[in-house]
């Protein structure tokens, strides 16, 4: 049986522009990133950590607008050739899924004015 859990994060931008959060151990697929961004403009990156491979879930260039984001990754088949689903004109169409993970998940902030916070909830399916 799965179930819907919210993981929130917080970063405190210090002087010099960076700052990082880490959560718990998450089991699960990611559903939706809500960001909350400070007045100033920073980039923002969420990644999965302590897995076998780490992941980059979540990407955003310098924005200042909250915004709420559904990541999701390409489909391989068993010897990691990405999927697609191809038509008769020949044309591709890439298949996507929700990132599953198991491990942590760290928000790496850069770029930011010092003192200001970003407040990130993931929406997470835990197995």
């Amino acid at each position: 049986m799965s179930r819907i859990t919210v993981k929130r994060l917080s970063a405190t931008i210090a002087a010099g522009g960076g700052a990082t959060a880490v959560t718990n151990i998450v089991g699960g697929r990611i559903l939706a990133v809500h960001v909350d961004y400070p007045t100033n403009t920073c980039t923002v990156d969420l990644d999965s950590t302590g897995e076998t491979v780490s992941q980059k879930i979540l990407d955003l260039a310098a924005a200042n607008t909250d915004v709420v984001v559904y990541p999701r990754v390409q489909v391989q088949d068993n010897t990691g050739t990405d999927l697609d689903l191809s038509d008769a004109q020949g044309g591709n169409v890439a298949v996507y899924d929700y990132y599953v993970v198991y491990g942590n998940i760290t928000l790496t902030v850069a770029s930011g004015t010092a003192a200001e916070i970003v407040n990130v909830s993931i929406v997470v399916e835990e197995f």
